[in-house]
């Protein structure tokens, strides 16, 4: 790595870097180290986490998280973008990727306070998860016997949001192929997963069901949900505020990973 500096500079990140084709990459045992970590294995979790989110973005992980033997043991050489994610990733608590984090956001410019947002990543992930409980859920419902699948999904908005989805589009600015998921808060996803997940359980568990039964038992769960998020925030589902369009978001991201990347290049060059 090079490492030489003046002994009145403090060693910056680029210092640490291995440049291999005018592309500079970081190891990820020594980044471990630098975050706090015990060791590699310790931070693979979140390693794993990082290169979950850049399958999410359509970013193809393996050119950012290159996988290789250090001294007979596994390693990856990380890009800025792949250390950036990490650390987003990583427990918050500990000083060093707190000061990771900030290094990087500085370099972000105007994406510092939304790509700060931990629910950021959060979000991205909870709206792949409705994604694939919405479809089982469906094929739930077609064994339930149920054929209109507007019908039924309104049913299930109708019960928490007092509101058909036509409705609650009109209701919260969006357009009719804006996705709802797209729009919400971390809050709001995790009282879709919920509503989701307890229909489909509820009309796996129906002896003699019909579209009718089926229906009601998703108005049923989502007007239950409905209260549970009154109760506890003193406001209705409808109410909670409309979130950053994730779209937007991501290719705000994508383009923070170019940033990243080609600055380095850039500094190369200098």
């Amino acid at each position: 790595m090079n490492t030489v500096t003046s002994k009145k500079e403090r060693p910056n990140f680029l210092d640490f870097s291995i440049v291999e084709n005018k592309h500079h990459y970081w190891l990820a045992s020594w980044y471990a180290q630098i975050l706090g970590y015990k060791n590699l294995s310790t931070l693979k979790p979140n390693i794993e986490e990082a290169k979950r989110t850049c399958s999410l973005l359509n970013i193809d992980s393996e050119s950012n998280f290159i996988l290789f033997r250090n001294e007979r043991k596994k390693d990856y050489k990380l890009t800025k973008f792949a250390c950036f994610l990490i650390a987003l990733h990583a427990d918050g608590r500990k000083k060093m990727v707190k000061r990771a984090r900030t290094f990087f956001l500085n370099a972000l410019g105007d994406l510092k306070e939304i790509l700060g947002d931990e629910d950021f990543l959060n979000r991205i992930i909870a709206r792949d998860e409705i994604k694939r409980l919405n479809v089982i859920l469906n094929k739930a419902a077609r064994r339930a016997r149920v054929k209109d699948f507007q019908f039924f999904t309104n049913e299930g908005y109708m019960g928490m949001y007092n509101n058909t989805l036509a409705e609650l589009r009109k209701e919260r600015q969006l357009e009719s192929n804006d996705v709802m998921s797209d729009y919400m808060s971390m809050t709001e996803l995790s009282a879709n997963i919920f509503r989701v997940v307890l229909t489909t359980d509820r009309l796996k568990r129906m002896k003699n069901p019909s579209e009718i039964i089926a229906a009601n038992a998703h108005r049923k769960i989502g007007r239950q949900i409905r209260h549970m998020i009154k109760s506890n925030l003193n406001r209705v589902p409808e109410q909670l505020p409309v979130a950053n369009d994730l779209n937007k978001l991501i290719r705000k991201l994508k383009k923070a990973k170019m940033d990243l990347n080609d600055s380095v290049k850039k500094l190369k060059q200098d």
